[in-house]
This record gives C-alpha cells, structure tokens and sequence, in this order.
C-alpha cells in the first residue's frame, strides 16, 4: 500500500476523534489490522472500504 493512502487513513481516524481500537471496534476488524493499514502494510481493498465506511467517507451525498 502506498505511503499516502496510509497516511490518509490515519488523518481521517484522527479528524474522526477516533483512537486504532475505536476505528477497529467500528468496523468490524482487528486493531492490528488497522496498525498495519496506517503502517503501509498490504491489506485487502475491501478491508480499506470496511474502514472508509467506519469513518464515514465518502460522506453522504
């Protein structure tokens, strides 16, 4: 996974309020799933979708 898609996951998580475990909790994975997310790891794409849904993006049109 790119350096910039991690980061990005990251900045949402914070903006959100949200500590790893919250975003974990909220979408259904693991903490460590969401450590390796933000550390660039190689994830699923529908792992990252799971995530986006738990932060609310894309936001509602």
């Amino acid at each position: 996974m790119t350096t910039e898609l991690a980061d990005n996951v990251r900045k949402y998580r914070r903006r959100a309020g949200m500590s790893q475990e919250d975003l974990a909790h909220a979408a259904g994975v693991s903490p460590g799933t969401v450590r390796k997310v933000e550390q660039g790891g190689t994830v699923r794409m529908e792992t990252l979708h799971t995530l986006a849904r738990a932060l609310g993006w894309p936001p509602p049109r």
